[in-house]
């Protein structure tokens, strides 16, 4: 499933993840469901109760506790947090919004991990960018035929890398503007 995954994650995969922990929950294999009832432990419903209980109680245990841990295992209170965080308005860029504007005759590179686009960018050059859970760079050809500024010098500031940006607040300005020309939005997801 890529947990390790630099990428940023999106909601479904969040929502994948707490399913994949009810599953484990639910597992015959003892040490699979031990490690999901150690993690079901991170709610304070479940915090005060042994292991073993935990264990005893997981046909109580529900989706809505699968989100939260998932949610607090990425740093956030509530489920409910977690996706405003993700959601973020419209101010967010949107990767898609840069292939729906008809077809392109542009040959962008992909790659199904951040390490090995990474790798390529350092090897060829590019724009770096996330698309759901894949990676692809892109050409200065491609950016200025979408009317953005391949020239913008925050593009170098930030080492030209959206994921891992060297200057976070280039990274910003920049957003700023790819929303204006109406790449922004939710991601797609709810």
């Amino acid at each position: 499933m890529g947990t390790g995954s630099t990428l940023p994650v999106t909601l479904h995969e969040y929502k994948v993840r707490a399913s994949l922990l009810l599953k484990d929950l639910d597992s015959s294999d003892t040490a699979r469901a031990t490690r999901a009832a150690e993690r079901m432990r991170a709610l304070p419903f479940f915090a005060a109760l042994p292991l073993g209980e935990v264990l005893a109680r997981r046909d109580a245990v529900q989706h809505k506790h699968g989100l939260a841990v998932v949610a607090r295992e990425a740093g956030h209170t509530t489920w409910t947090e977690l996706k405003q965080a993700l959601e973020g308005g419209a101010r967010a860029l949107d990767t898609r919004a840069f292939f729906q504007k008809g077809q392109s005759p542009f040959l962008n590179r992909w790659f199904s991990t951040y390490e090995e686009a990474s790798r390529s960018l350092d090897a060829q050059g590019g724009f770096l960018f996330p698309f759901r859970d894949q990676c692809f760079i892109c050409g200065a050809d491609f950016l200025q035929a979408l009317g953005i500024d391949s020239r913008d010098v925050d593009w170098e500031r930030m080492g030209r890398d959206w994921v891992r940006p060297r200057d976070p607040a280039a990274k910003e300005r920049l957003e700023a503007k790819l929303v204006s020309l109406g790449f922004g939005g939710h991601h797609g997801v709810r």
